[in-house]
């Protein structure tokens, strides 16, 4: 087995709530807010609700463990936590980095113009009265070339504050506002929602399924979704875990973090479906059903502004979340491949600049490199679908592989147990998941994702 000797010689760890804050606020982002509401709506609503929650429980549970467990093992930085259990592994790693710094690109991109959003909420946005006035505003914005870069630039130094901070003073103090603080917006914007005319119908499609409606693409589907909602392959949980006290109780910690991502995704869908519903707007148009479809909502509703101001600041804090989260899966790494000679504030810095100059190719592939394709894809898109359909689940699949059949069932049980102290029927059940059932579900939707990609680009 291979010894790690990157490890500071004083680690930092996570106060009581903390780590449960911070790992949620870092599994929130665009997946809940945006991704899943869309994906409710383009796979059947209440059915694809069901069998989303059945895949959580199943892998997202299991697989979320797994990265917590293999971080408090190593007390290190991913690298280094997987080369502790086999150095065949420490590429995963590496691959981790790579892609956390392009989904941080778009992220900030993302980011930027939810701040475009906010500044514009009583200004010219509140008086648009028609999806076209909010699609050209919109269009207008995303296509110049300095007012995404700019924001993008706010939006990354944000993050990097957060992140330089380090765990106490820097994330886990943020997560502490951040995450209270979406959570009361959520509820804001639910009750506004469910007080709109017409939402009966909205509702019945959201809360009631129809089981003979479920799908193998829909099962495929609801996989992809839940380990890109939870963070489950990227690495960054290796990184979160390993702050971990040996005596936190991780399956307890890792069940209410689970239901607060679950619960935000869900109260998200309530608030957008039956909404959409409500002024007939289809609830499958994708991306912009966020910045085009839910203004143009808003725009008929009394208090227009509010509206918006909530919505996106809903949205900035859950995307600000998860990009500290992501910019922490390169800064550790680096700070203990320098043997502590790149301080967390300077590893920040640079991890900011790489992922702003990444960035910036996405930002004009909205606009004035629209036209430019890469494997038959735009430059967004082709970030996209590497960490989506490749890097993540295969990140994600050789995790379950080396947590149940290298890490073996002694080390791992000790590990979920603390060293047999906690006491429960079910960590068995949680070894046998891990080592034959999830490597089964993330290998198809590995290999179902390669597909697709390999056929679209034909």
């Amino acid at each position: 087995m291979a010894e790690n000797n990157a490890t500071p010689k004083k680690r930092e760890t996570w106060g009581r709530m903390g780590f449960v804050l911070a790992t949620a606020g870092s599994a929130v982002g665009l997946g809940n807010v945006m991704k899943f509401p869309w994906m409710t709506g383009k796979y059947g609503g209440a059915s694809f609700l069901f069998v989303y929650i059945i895949v959580m429980i199943v892998v997202g549970v299991g697989m979320l463990l797994c990265d917590f467990l293999v971080g408090r093992n190593g007390k290190c930085a991913a690298i280094f936590a997987y080369k502790k259990i086999n150095g065949k592994f420490t590429w995963m790693g590496y691959l981790g980095i790579f892609a956390a710094l392009l989904a941080e690109a778009y992220y900030a991109v993302f980011g930027g113009w939810m701040m475009y959003y906010i500044i514009n909420s009583f200004g010219s946005l509140a008086g648009m009265t028609s999806a076209d006035e909010v699609s050209g505003f919109f269009g207008g914005f995303i296509s110049s070339t300095w007012g995404p870069i700019i924001g993008m630039v706010i939006f990354h130094a944000l993050t990097t504050l957060i992140v330089a901070g380090g765990i106490k003073k820097g994330i886990e103090r943020a997560s502490k506002i951040l995450m209270p603080a979406l959570l009361v917006i959520l509820v804001i914007l639910v009750i506004r929602a469910l007080t709109l005319p017409n939402v009966g119908a909205g509702i019945e499609y959201y809360l009631k399924p129809d089981l003979s409606a479920i799908t193998l693409p829909m099962i495929a589907a609801a996989v992809g979704q839940v380990f890109f909602s939870l963070n489950i392959g990227t690495t960054g949980m290796v990184n979160y875990g390993s702050y971990l006290d040996d005596h936190e109780n991780v399956p307890k910690s890792t069940f209410f973090i689970v239901i607060t991502d679950f619960a935000v995704a869900f109260l998200a869908g309530l608030i957008i479906i039956p909404s959409a519903f409500s002024f007939g707007i289809d609830v499958g148009s994708g991306p912009s059903l966020l910045f085009v479809t839910m203004p143009s909502l808003f725009a008929q509703l009394p208090g227009a502004g509010i509206w918006n101001l909530l919505f996106f600041i809903l949205l900035l804090f859950a995307s600000l979340t998860s990009s500290v989260s992501i910019l922490e899966i390169f800064v550790p790494n680096v700070m203990e491949k320098s043997k502590g000679k790149i301080s967390r504030p300077k590893a920040s810095i640079i991890g900011s600049l790489l992922c702003l100059v990444l960035g910036i190719p996405v930002s004009f592939s909205f606009g004035m490199w629209g036209d430019v394709l890469i494997l038959g894809q735009d430059i967004f898109s082709l970030y996209d679908n590497f960490i989506c359909i490749f890097a993540f689940p295969l990140i994600a699949l050789c995790t379950a592989i080396m947590v149940g059949w290298v890490w073996g069932k002694k080390n791992a049980l000790n590990a979920i147990s603390n060293g047999g102290t906690l006491k429960s029927g079910l960590h068995k059940a949680w070894y046998y998941d891990v080592k034959f059932v999830c490597p089964i579900l993330l290998g198809v939707v590995l290999v179902t994702g390669i597909y697709s990609f390999i056929i679209g680009f034909m």
